[in-house]
């Protein structure tokens, strides 16, 4: 059954917590980024900091403020850098904890099917390729358009309560589509043009997701929590739309004929990758 789709990225906050598989899912990320953190840092004040301190004394600056604004700007440019890191390679730990959401709801063959149709060199570098592309599109597109959407209704949170909900609302429809694009591209093979056309179509229910997915993400120190059940929370959503599909294809197919439905196995509790995905289409 689908649930209300405002209601996703908050069962995702339950079903992450309590699956120790997806939480391992992003260690590596995590433990990644804290290694680039503390070498960027390191790098930066070995051979930026003498160069930018001496560099502004040269210009007129104090010699004692321009060491402290030295310190200011190498911390910066390492924190620049440490997000850049971490928005290129985030998409690859997403998109597995994506497909482990599905493997947990049981869905294993939506995700075994299309591998069996290539093979694993072709695998690999699609999985590169599409790490590489996602990445390219979230920092120069996707991300852009947010800030943009983000500097153009910041003034929304001078109104309280109101403000922030209507800010929320208006940037919920990207993060949905964003937190879509692995399953309708990689999975179901669709292209950029046809997972848009689709996400504009169902913006109603993607702007419920991203409501609250948005306010989620506004909370300081729990957000960086948050980015993470958020995409278990789409996962969750997906999740229940193919198995929906896949129940009412097989009532389908048993009104359709009789013989079938007296020799399936199939019930609400069976395994909802007991149905070919191919025979699940969406329209789109």
């Amino acid at each position: 059954m689908i649930l209300p789709r405002s209601s996703y990225p908050l069962q995702g906050i339950f079903y992450f917590l309590s699956n120790w598989s997806l939480i391992r899912k992003i260690l590596g990320i995590l433990f990644i980024t804290l290694v680039v953190a503390l070498l960027s840092i390191g790098l930066t004040f070995a051979f930026l900091l003498r160069l930018q301190a001496n560099g502004l004394t040269d210009i007129g600056c104090p010699s004692w403020l321009s060491w402290i604004i030295a310190v200011i700007l190498c911390l910066l440019e390492s924190v620049v850098f440490t997000i850049i890191f971490y928005l290129v390679a985030t998409p690859l730990w997403q998109d597995a904890l994506f497909d482990q959401v599905l493997r947990l709801k049981g869905l294993s063959k939506v995700l075994d099917e299309r591998e069996r149709q290539v093979s694993n060199v072709t695998i690999c570098f699609r999985g590169i390729c599409a790490g590489i592309t996602f990445a390219f599109f979230q920092i120069y597109a996707l991300i852009f358009a947010e800030i943009l959407l983000l500097i153009i209704t910041a003034p929304l949170h001078f109104i309280p309560v109101i403000g922030t909900f209507v800010y929320c609302y208006l940037n919920g429809w990207v993060m949905t589509w964003g937190h879509q694009l692995h399953y309708h591209i990689e999975i179901k093979e669709w292209s950029l043009k046809e997972s848009r056309k689709f996400a504009w179509k169902n913006r109603h229910d993607y702007l419920m997701f991203g409501t609250v997915a948005v306010a989620l993400e506004l909370i300081p120190i729990a957000n960086f929590l948050f980015i993470w059940t958020n995409v278990v929370g789409a996962a969750l959503w997906t999740a229940d739309v193919i198995i929906d599909e896949q129940q009412r294809a097989a009532r389908v197919t048993n009104r359709s004929d009789p013989s079938i439905a007296s020799q399936s196995t199939y019930s609400p509790q069976s395994p909802p990758n007991s149905i070919p995905y191919q025979a699940i289409k969406i329209k789109k």
